[in-house]
């Protein structure tokens, strides 16, 4: 996955004063896997694993009523052998449980990731998010020295000191109404963050760039002055990779359109025909074409 350092387009101000960028994501997906494993073998009832205690009172129990017969080495290694055997049964019943457990664990928490990410995609924040889960996402992504475009108290224009913090912002910033909506700002915040999260994931790893085409992404979800390219637009992708992007085509513009041969490679994305993405070299919008093949400017409707 490369790094891309182009100016881009930016929706809404400089991103030098945005909240977001450089999620830490260590070690996320790994404790909910843990807790969730947990929580299901307490659910059946599963104690910790006793077996190697229960050897050594077996074997102690065992040495304590036997008869010598030669050394004291002999004699230990004849009255573990049965001890041992049941230890190796137990280990191998717990062992084989554990691993069921943990392989239903982690489809369950694959299954949570992918409903998250579906939920960002789709911009659909509201009412599906607790204050937990988007205090934890803002918290992530605090303002630091080595992310400098991070989130911060808007208040305060202070640093967040504490997790404490941030989640109660997000509930202070809760409208107190039955809909229990978040303020607009709070909301966008909590949109773009997570288009961020999957764009770094599965597009671009700089954080900078993954935030400018998450406000990109959001930006066609919401503004109406997208609204003609909205339900075409790839959120699978978003963008046009630079070495896909091919030369103008004079022949089309003829035609009054403006058209870039696609050079496709073995490990370009998957563009799909009839689908828009965002050319990050000129700040435009093309719809690409299988039949060309090639990427064809959108010039969208003023208002």
């Amino acid at each position: 996955m490369r790094t891309l350092n182009r100016p881009m387009f930016r929706i809404g101000g400089s991103t030098n004063t945005g909240i977001t960028s450089g999620l830490e994501r260590s070690g996320y997906a790994d404790s909910g896997v843990a807790k969730r494993k947990e929580m299901l073998m307490e659910g059946m009832g599963q104690q910790p694993d006793t077996s190697l205690s229960q050897f050594m009172i077996d074997w102690g129990l065992n040495m304590a009523s036997a008869t010598p017969s030669g050394s004291v080495l002999s004699t230990g290694a004849e009255q573990a052998k049965e001890p041992f055997q049941r230890y190796k049964a137990s280990k191998a019943a717990r062992s084989g449980l554990e691993q069921k457990v943990g392989l239903t664990a982690a489809e369950a928490e694959m299954s949570h990731q992918d409903r998250m990410k579906e939920l960002a995609l789709k911009g659909q924040t509201t009412g599906l998010l607790d204050v937990q889960k988007k205090a934890r996402i803002m918290w992530n992504n605090r303002r630091t020295e080595t992310n400098p475009n991070g989130s911060y108290n808007t208040d305060t224009d202070e640093n967040w000191k504490s997790y404490s913090e941030v989640e109660a912002f997000i509930t202070e910033k809760s409208i107190k109404s039955k809909s229990g909506e978040y303020t607009e700002k709070v909301e966008k915040d909590i949109a773009i963050n997570e288009q961020k999260e999957y764009i770094m994931e599965n597009i671009i790893d700089n954080p900078v760039d993954a935030e400018e085409v998450a406000e990109i992404g959001y930006a066609v979800q919401n503004d109406e002055l997208y609204a003609e390219i909205k339900d075409k637009f790839d959120f699978t992708q978003y963008i046009i990779e630079a070495e896909d992007f091919g030369d103008r085509l004079p022949a089309t513009e003829a035609a009054g359109s403006t058209q870039h041969k696609a050079d496709l490679r073995n490990d370009s994305p998957d563009y799909e025909n009839g689908k828009i993405y965002y050319n990050m070299q000129d700040n435009q919008f093309y719809m690409f074409s299988a039949a060309g093949p090639g990427f064809i400017l959108i010039t969208m409707t003023q208002e």
